[in-house]
């Protein structure tokens, strides 16, 4: 006897990512606007292969973002705005390089990873409200890294055992 394990497909007429992008609730929007941004994710054939890419453009977004933050920090030279920058993105980038490297291999791991890389913009977050520096450019740019990271986790629960 032989069994096949698969993840369940979506409701009919209904691409993987937009199944994922559901799960997201009030974010379902944005997740979609995200998930565009690579055409490949709409076209994926199975949920590794959405996965994989997912996790690529979170590790793409979150790079820009990080590239992003040490563009301002040339204008705004505050200690907490290059923690954001460098420590905390350096967190984000390598918890994504780190799902990716594991996806496939260690799942687990890799679902870990993609969920610890929200903790960066989180903190970001946090420590600029302190500061009391406001920009909504960085704002949107945390959320969008958030919701990534949200997203990715979401993707790799969705993988077969």
């Amino acid at each position: 006897m032989i069994t096949v394990s698969h993840a369940p497909l979506p409701a009919s007429g209904q691409a993987l990512h937009e199944a994922i992008c559901k799960e997201t609730k009030e974010n379902e929007a944005r997740c979609l606007e995200l998930l565009k941004e690579d055409p490949n994710i709409a076209a994926a054939k199975d949920s590794k292969e959405l996965t994989k890419l997912i996790l690529k453009l979170a590790l793409k977004k979150g790079t820009e973002t990080q590239n992003f933050l040490k563009e301002l920090m040339k204008t705004n030279p505050s200690p907490d705005l290059k923690q954001c920058a460098t420590t905390l993105y350096d967190g984000v980038v390598g918890s994504f390089k780190s799902a990716l490297g594991e996806l496939g291999e260690d799942d687990l791991t890799a679902s870990y990873d993609a969920g610890v890389a929200g903790d960066g913009p989180t903190t970001c977050e946090r420590a600029l409200s302190a500061a009391k520096i406001s920009d909504p450019s960085i704002e949107a740019h945390d959320k969008d890294m958030l919701l990534l990271s949200g997203i990715a986790f979401k993707s790799i629960e969705k993988l077969p055992s």
